[in-house]
Parts: C-alpha cells; structure tokens; sequence
C-alpha cells in the first residue's frame, strides 16, 4: 500500500490518487505482477538536470553560434512576449503530457490529473491509468520534442534567436522527464504506474520477474 505515515500531509485529491493507485496497484500483484519503485525526490530531479539536459543545451547553443555566429541584441519589446510565451510553455508542457497519455487511457481525459506542488511551484501531469512503456515513455518524452527541439531547430535553420532560445529553455525544463525516462530505459514487456505523490512511477512485471536493481 502506498501512503505516508500521516495522510494529513495529503490535499483530498492526493489522497483520491492513492487510493485509486493502490487499487490498481493490488489488481496488477493479484495477477501475478512484481513491482519495482522508481521514484526520487523533488530535489534530485531538479538537480538531475544539470545531468541529463543541461550538457545537451550547451552543446545545441554552441551549435547555434558556429552556424549563426554571435548576435549581440537584447529582446527590446519582444521581452515581454518572450516571457509570456514562457508561461504557456510551461502550461502547454504540462497539457502534452495529459494529451498523448489521455490518447491511451481507456477512460481519456479522465484519468489525466493536473496541479501544482506548491512547495516547490512545480507544475505536474498525473496518469491514473497503468500504460505499456512505450506509450509512457511517448507522453514523456513529447514535451521535450515539441517545446524544446523544434523550436530550437527553427531557430537553428532560420537564425532566430528568440525561438532557439524558447526551444532551449524547454529542453533544459525536460531533464526531470528525461531522469525518468533513464531510469525505465532497460524496463520492457512491463506497465508502468505514475506514483499518486512523489516524482517518478512504478514499474510492475508480468509472472513474477526478478527485479533487479538499477
């Protein structure tokens, strides 16, 4: 069963998410399913961007400067739409997680959650449904592609800074998803449940398969 020591610490809807998580999650063992735990906390998937994305943006910028050269502008009155078309970045990161995985849940929309961790500001998507790991690792990694590598590669092939810039920062606000998708990357014939609270998922195997850990 999965739920903290005190539920307390839980809003309702937190709580509404653990016990659909275990009811699914009792289901899966009933029929033979092992699980395996992948979750880190909010700290290290943030840290781990400096891991994942972070030398991916240094490079692709440096790509940016050998076929463009340097442009030394500021944004001027662009600024400000500069960063609006931030904040729908980061709600439309957060919807595209919810479309591609609402695509493959038998009951769509609704079991697709979304909020906020207010302890950290950090905005989330939730799958209340167990999907293969193809189709999870779609959802994860769509964000990533639409917000972050094709802007970018427009701005690339048409020497505009402010879109590449768009497309890096999106690549960078992708390393929690792409920590995920590391740590399911040996996971196969297996389906995955996003964990109702904390960051990461669980991986549950058919027949028993030994876990072995990463």
């Amino acid at each position: 069963m999965v739920g903290p020591e005190n539920k307390h610490q839980l809003s309702p809807r937190q709580r509404e998410r653990v016990e659909n998580f275990n009811s699914l999650r009792e289901g899966l063992l009933a029929k033979g399913f092992a699980e395996k735990i992948l979750t880190v906390s909010m700290l290290k998937a943030n840290l781990m961007v400096f891991v994942t994305t972070l030398p991916a943006v240094l490079v692709l910028y440096g790509l940016y400067i050998i076929v463009n050269g340097v442009e030394r502008r500021s944004y001027g009155g662009s600024g400000f739409l500069f960063i609006l078309a931030l904040l729908l970045g980061i709600v439309l990161h957060e919807l595209i997680h919810g479309a591609v995985w609402a695509v493959y849940c038998k009951n769509k929309w609704q079991s697709v959650h979304f909020g906020v961790n207010w302890a950290t500001l950090t905005p989330y998507c939730h799958c209340a449904e167990a999907l293969s790991i193809p189709k999870y690792a779609i959802g994860c990694a769509m964000p990533t592609i639409l917000l972050g590598f094709l802007p970018y590669l427009f701005g690339l092939a048409f020497n505009h800074l402010p879109i590449a810039h768009f497309g890096l920062l999106f690549i960078l606000a992708g390393g929690g998803d792409a920590y995920i998708l590391w740590l399911i990357r040996k996971e196969k014939h297996s389906l995955i449940l996003d964990h109702p609270y904390l960051v990461g998922c669980i991986v549950f195997y058919p027949n028993r398969q030994a876990c072995v850990e990463q």
